[in-house]
């Protein structure tokens, strides 16, 4: 399972199981994944803490219990794990800025933490996250260098032709690009070390007309669909390869050549 597929996942078990025991640590065991690496990407993706996460919800749904069930308080704080009326009132008070007295009595207007869609928080916006599943492929090896006398130009190829993400980080005293990245996933994932860097090193120089990068993906003809549908014609078609996969080879806008390939054996 990929990283977006596991969260949603896993926030979907949240939701089933608001009324029990669940942590970080049985939720990352359930996917095989060490719960430190679990919580940095839920973190990322959700913007808050499993703990928060899970904390929040039970007492924006006991509050809603309160207002619409003739349940007792006791019993509502049992439910969602907490021993005492004390405790609840306690974590309901901080989060709501008053008592569950106060909102059966009154019918005071509450906060609200809704479900968390991961496809929409991941890298700050829907936007980004749905271009991304939109893509519909992984690279899943790279590691390229790549020479280019125009870095800003490049950088807008990589992104509007593959889909891919990027960044320059240093520029001459002209504002003529140094150094950069371009990679298939976005960058803050990366700066976390959670996966490792699977793009292409940018320097500035004289680009190179030969195959500089060989890339292993998934969902080859999704890339092919992509940069054709984006306007660049400069692709081959897909072929098969006699060592057991398919591959095409795309020039880029320096006249380098990238090749992907998809394992079919």
């Amino acid at each position: 399972m990929e990283w977006i597929e596991i969260i949603s996942d896993a926030v979907e078990t949240i939701e089933n199981n608001l009324e029990k025991e669940i942590s970080a640590t049985s939720l990352a065991e359930k996917y095989y994944i060490s719960t430190f690496y679990f919580q940095k990407m839920f973190s990322l993706i959700c913007n808050c803490t499993v703990g928060e996460y899970i904390r929040n919800r039970r007492l924006s749904t006991a509050a809603q219990e309160i207002i619409n069930t003739k349940e007792s308080i006791l019993n509502i704080a049992l439910k969602f794990g907490y021993e005492t009326n004390e405790s609840f009132t306690r974590a309901f008070s901080r989060f709501h800025g008053c008592t569950p007295d106060q909102v059966r009595k009154k019918q005071i207007s509450l906060k609200s933490f809704p479900r968390i869609s991961p496809i929409k928080n991941l890298t700050g916006g829907e936007f980004i996250m749905s271009k991304l599943n939109e893509r519909g492929y992984v690279v899943k090896e790279a590691g390229a260098v790549y020479y280019t006398q125009n870095m800003d130009k490049t950088l807008d190829w990589f992104k509007n032709v593959l889909g891919w993400y990027g960044q320059i980080d240093e520029r001459n005293e002209n504002d003529e690009g140094c150094y950069g990245c371009v990679s298939h996933i976005p960058i803050e994932m990366e700066a976390l070390h959670i996966v490792p860097f699977a793009g292409i090193h940018m320097f500035k120089g004289e680009p190179i007309e030969r195959i500089i990068g060989f890339m292993q993906v998934q969902g080859l003809e999704k890339l092919h669909i992509n940069a054709v549908n984006n306007g660049w014609k400069d692709i081959s078609e897909i072929k098969a390869e006699p060592w057991g996969a398919k591959s095409c080879t795309v020039k880029t806008i320096d006249g380098s050549f990238l090749k992907f390939f998809e394992i079919t054996a």
